[in-house]
């Protein structure tokens, strides 16, 4: 994953520097480890397409209740293959079928990509801007994963 999130390209929109070796190790044991509240799981999934098999980003939810914030990136080598999108489709309806029926993503207002990512999800802009200044998108599933009308 070092390589996966090595362009700056990648924080050009969430800020910070692209993780080293020690940085990740610390990251996935903090993961591993979970949130300290019992209030919250953590899932994390690596992308790895069928036909490679090699780490390309990530999926990854924070559950609370029926409800979820969700998260992906794809490393820009291979970004614009729907990967992100089939991913975090996949991660969705999975959730879905663990009782999850809101879904959320916080999303700079000038990420295009990863609005399209969300509008693919089913979901839509609210006028909620969190205190990181991106803008929250959400929908609501019913039972089964279909998104409520």
């Amino acid at each position: 994953m070092v390589e996966v999130l090595s362009s700056r390209d990648l924080y050009a929109f969430t800020g910070g520097n692209p993780p080293n070796l020690a940085d990740l190790q610390s990251q996935y044991r903090a993961q591993v480890a979970g949130p300290s509240s019992g209030e919250e799981v953590w899932h994390n999934w690596i992308i790895r397409p069928n036909d490679t098999r090699l780490a390309v980003g990530f999926v990854q939810a924070t559950v609370t209740g029926d409800s979820s914030d969700v998260a992906w990136v794809v490393g820009v080598e291979w970004q614009g293959r729907g990967y992100a999108s089939e991913a975090a489709s996949a991660m969705c309806d999975w959730l879905a079928t663990q009782g999850i029926e809101t879904f959320m993503a916080h999303i700079h207002p000038g990420h295009a990509a990863s609005q399209r990512v969300a509008a693919s999800l089913g979901m839509q802009a609210t006028d909620e801007i969190d205190e990181d200044g991106e803008v929250v998108w959400a929908t609501v599933r019913g039972p089964a994963g279909h998104t409520a009308d």
